[in-house]
């Protein structure tokens, strides 16, 4: 089974969270790199088990994207490209928190495959 989370891009990081705070009651936590981890609930943010993120708008993130919590994105990548999607970079490391490969399905839709560092 797989875990879904998303990821809303984001031009000013700061007043997205500010957005989303005032308007849903979200909580938001910056990391020590241009990503803001949010959660939903309001709650203080868990970095292992956060609802989504907002990060700066990039080639590929243009609007809200999926991020499926997958245990190989080698494996899962292979997968891809065969079922016809794309992959759109390579794998990248993000911090201690994990990898990620942003890839886009059969019809066109970006999505985010991450992969968790095992602890």
């Amino acid at each position: 089974m797989t875990r879904v989370k998303f990821e809303l891009p984001a031009d000013d990081l700061g007043r997205a969270v500010a957005f989303y705070r005032d308007v849903f009651g979200w909580s938001a936590q910056k990391l020590p790199f241009e990503y803001v981890l949010v959660d939903t609930d309001g709650e203080t943010v868990d970095p292992a088990d956060s609802d989504g993120g907002i990060s700066p708008r990039t080639e590929f993130v243009q609007g809200p994207v999926l991020i499926i919590d997958v245990p190989s994105i080698d494996d899962v990548a292979r997968k891809v490209v065969a079922a016809g999607g794309v992959l759109l970079n390579a794998k990248e490391r993000v911090g201690e928190f994990g990898f990620s490969q942003y890839i886009k399905d059969s019809e066109g839709s970006v999505l985010c495959l991450w992969e968790s560092v095992q602890g």
